[in-house]
Parts: C-alpha cells; structure tokens; sequence
C-alpha cells in the first residue's frame, strides 16, 4: 500500500481503494465467522436492526444487517494493527473507535439499492472526522450493485436529507445540482479489497439485477475525540422510528 498516494487520493476524493487489504484466509473467516453468528442469532432482531428480502425471514434471506459488531470476531477483526493504521492515518488521527459493524448481503438477482446519502447524516458527529471501511468478501462491480461514489463530494459539507422509507438506508439526497457536475465513480472489488469512504462522501448502490450476490462488511470508525450533535441525532432518530414503524403497520 502506497500510504502517501492513497492518503492523498482519499484527502481528494473522499474515498480510496486498497486492493489485496485482507488475505484469503482472512476472508474466508469472516465469511465462515459472520455465517455462524447469524445462523444462530439472526431470529433475536427486529426493526432497525435487520432487513429481509422478502416476508420470509431467514438468515439466507437477509439483505442487510445492522449490529453485526454484536459478534465478538467481527470486534477483534476491526482491531487489527493494519486496520488500525490505515484508518488513523487517512483520519490525521492517533486514536479511533469503532462506531458499528453492517453486513451488505445484496443477493443475486434481488438485492436492493442504497439511495444517494452521506452517513454522517446518521451519525451526526460534529466534525464529521468519520469513516467507513467497505470489505468485499465477494466480487463487487457496476453490474452486482456495488457501491458508487460521487468524487470530491464530501468538500461540500452536510448535504440536506429526506426521508426515503428504503429498507436498511432511511434518508435520501434528492436532486443536487452540485452532484450532477461531479464525477460518478464505480470501484470495482475482488474478495479482500476494500474502499473506505468519508463519513460526508455522497454514495448510494443500484438494485443487483445480476446472477452474482454482492456480499460485503462495513466497518464504521470515529476519531476518539469527536463529539455527537444529539439534537441532530434526536431528530434523525425520530424520522427513522417512523419508516420502521410504517413497514410495520
């Protein structure tokens, strides 16, 4: 890894792709590690926590899942010194925490999209010092729906948000002339790269329409020392209540 390139190319951008991060031995763990962890326990969440595909709620029918840092090895994973590292130096920081784990599972075929947002519109930390690290534990492209990127976006601040009543991403940005002028960019990953993004970067993910399932584990990291606009936080919280409550009702 080529740490000044890719600091400067996330500094720039507001994401960057690592290639060959996690060996096959560390991605056949996760695999093996987060299938056992849902196996088990997927029947226990509810609401926010997890999304179905469909009225069949299954482990295997699971679209996304939202507290997989529930699971102790997915806690030692994120402590590892190379992860460590990299996200304290893209961040200018010495110290960070995990702020969650998600599981993107996008099954062939059926896997939802992700409207356009920016995360830190759910997190609502004041300086937005955040970020999340996307692991592809399989093969991530354009055409499986995987996540795409909207360059230099996050040197645009906190954009306005509506909700979106999508499953597993409750707010959207809606037409944004900025954005339209801005480069649309779609990393393609193999199993063990990852892209980590800003926590104010401008992404989203098309419908995976493919014969390929599209399954990846997001790490979220904070810098230690930042703090949380709850009044924000409060009002998010709210308008997500709502969206779960109405695909409830």
């Amino acid at each position: 890894m080529n740490s000044e390139f890719d600091i400067k190319f996330f500094k720039d951008n507001g994401w960057v792709k690592i290639e060959n991060f996690s060996s096959k031995s560390e991605i056949g763990k996760l695999k093996k590690n987060i299938n056992e962890f849902l196996k088990k326990n997927y029947n226990k969440y509810s609401g926010r926590d997890i999304n179905f595909l469909s009225e069949k709620k299954n482990w295997r029918n699971i679209n996304s899942f939202h507290k997989l840092h529930d699971c102790n090895f997915i806690l030692k994973f994120s402590q590892k010194k190379k992860i460590v590292k990299l996200v304290n130096s893209l961040l200018n920081t010495k110290k960070i925490k995990l702020r969650a784990s998600e599981l993107f599972a996008k099954p062939k075929k059926h896997g939802l999209d992700v409207p356009v947002h920016q995360d830190n519109f759910y997190w609502c930390v004041k300086d937005a010092k955040a970020l999340t690290m996307w692991v592809a534990l399989e093969k991530t492209n354009k055409e499986n729906g995987g996540v795409y990127y909207y360059d230099k976006s996050h040197k645009l601040g906190l954009i306005k948000h509506f909700p979106s009543y999508k499953k597993g991403s409750s707010q959207m940005i809606k037409k944004n002339l900025r954005l339209k002028k801005m480069n649309k960019s779609y990393p393609s990953l193999n199993p063990g790269d990852c892209v980590l993004h800003h926590s104010l970067a401008v992404h989203g993910s098309n419908k995976n329409y493919s014969n390929n399932s599209r399954k990846g584990v997001t790490f979220q990291f904070v810098n230690f020392y930042s703090k949380t606009d709850y009044i924000r936080k409060k009002k998010y919280e709210k308008s997500l209540m709502k969206q779960v409550l109405s695909r409830i009702s």
